[in-house]
């Protein structure tokens, strides 16, 4: 295995220096704890979302067969199955994990996100997201060893993955090893990066990959077309952004030719729209938030 692929981690990065030395060159980076200073870090627990968000009917997701099986329960129920699934675990005993709450947009639980949120630099975003970079957010709510298995994010997009509490551990890989992880249904993968089956996927033994663990506070970049596998080494909660610069975002509408689906194409060029035509993104959103829900 090639182990030539790495990943930089960093106790500081400018928004300057994100883009100079890691968007441009299109470059993996951690930062950590980069967001300790937003009231997020503190104040969205289990208990919170009981409060404010408990009857919020949530989508969860288990992966079966290679297919997605989309579940709903208020968000009240599925926090006393986390909590009954911890506690079972915490003392030996065996019980079905619930399944996981992924991919939901992140202001329609945490409602204040812009304001809980706002002393991480927008500047990290290109400046048509601006303000409404929360609004674009997706959020991750699972117990210990949830998965999401390999794929790249559909868009093409740039990611960044913000780990709120609980830690998870990704396997990066660069887009060009794509092959090697036997793709499917346009962006995900047959492999399991935890039990790869050489003798069936003999091209991933020698995938170029790395391996990074998130943990309370910390950022994750991935460039567009990353590889990326996922699993929670604890109950965690985070979200994500997936955006675009103009650049990925007009590539991201010709990749039609390469066989991304109409519908993801769409949603490329409406980001390319707005950027290219100064269009405000907040009267792109209304039509860009079906992606947020959007089940590939």
């Amino acid at each position: 295995m090639s182990t030539a692929y790495e990943i930089d981690e960093l106790a500081y990065l400018s928004p300057r220096d994100f883009a100079n030395s890691y968007v441009r060159p299109a470059r993996p980076v951690v930062v950590r704890g980069a967001l300790d200073a937003c009231p997020a870090a503190r104040d969205w627990t289990l208990e919170y979302l009981r409060r404010n968000a408990g009857a919020y009917s949530a989508s969860l997701k288990r992966w079966i067969g290679g297919g997605i099986r989309v579940e709903q329960m208020p968000m009240s129920d599925y926090l006393d199955e986390i909590d009954r699934y911890e506690d079972a675990k915490n003392t030996g005993r065996e019980q079905e994990p619930p399944a996981y709450l992924h991919d939901v947009p992140l202001t329609s639980v945490f409602s204040r996100a812009a304001r809980d949120l706002a002393s991480f630099p927008r500047d990290f975003f290109p400046s048509w997201y601006g303000a409404d970079w929360t609004s674009f957010a997706q959020m991750f709510l699972g117990p210990t060893a949830s998965v999401t298995p390999l794929h790249f994010d559909c868009l093409l997009t740039h990611n960044l993955f913000f780990q709120v509490w609980g830690r998870k551990r990704f396997t990066l890989l660069p887009y060009r090893e794509l092959q090697r992880c036997y793709p499917y249904d346009w962006r995900w993968c047959e492999v399991d990066v935890e039990d790869p089956a050489h003798d069936r996927y003999p091209l991933f033994r020698d995938a170029t990959r790395a391996v990074v663990v998130v943990g309370p506070g910390d950022v994750l970049y991935m460039p567009p077309g990353t590889l990326h596998h996922v699993k929670s080494l604890d109950c965690a909660l985070s979200f994500n952004v997936d955006w675009h610069t103009k650049s990925s975002a007009i590539k991201g509408v010709l990749a039609l030719a390469r066989g991304m689906p109409i519908e993801n194409v769409y949603y490329n060029a409406l980001v390319a729209l707005g950027m290219w035509m100064n269009i405000p993104a907040r009267r792109v959103l209304p039509y860009y938030k079906a992606y947020l829900n959007y089940v590939s």
